[in-house]
């Protein structure tokens, strides 16, 4: 893939946190053009301890909710109490009634909903990250 020169993103790391492995490809998909390292946790307890580590570089967290061991709610309030700046955002396919509310209760940043649009999603994060 060449390289997104709209957005060069080659100095940032995002963790991506989505069980599915098809959806983490396609998000990759989408990122990689943008130059971005990206990092990848199959559960919310996988991303407590990547965050967790000082040494593991994160400018940006991709948050799926509905997840194995720990789900997305509990796994963002415990990634604000170590990092309170760390942009999360929450990708989810769950577009029920209070869904969105119980995500900025848990400290997320921003809301996306799956299917990923690439602009969409490319925008968010430039946000938070530039």
């Amino acid at each position: 893939m060449t390289q997104d020169n709209s957005r060069s993103w080659n100095d940032k790391t995002v963790l991506i946190v989505e069980d599915l492995p098809h959806n983490y490809e396609l998000l990759a998909n989408i990122l990689i053009p943008t130059g971005i390292a990206i990092s990848w946790a199959k559960n919310g307890l996988e991303a407590i301890d990547y965050i967790s580590d000082p040494s593991n570089p994160a400018d940006l967290v991709l948050m799926d909710i509905n997840l194995p061991i720990i789900n997305g709610y509990i796994a963002i309030r415990r990634i604000k109490e170590m990092r309170p700046k760390l942009p999360v955002i929450t990708q989810t396919a769950y577009a029920f009634e209070g869904e969105q509310e119980k995500s900025y209760q848990a400290g997320t940043d921003e809301y996306i909903l799956k299917p990923i649009r690439k602009d969409i999603l490319l925008a968010k994060m430039a946000k938070f990250i530039g």
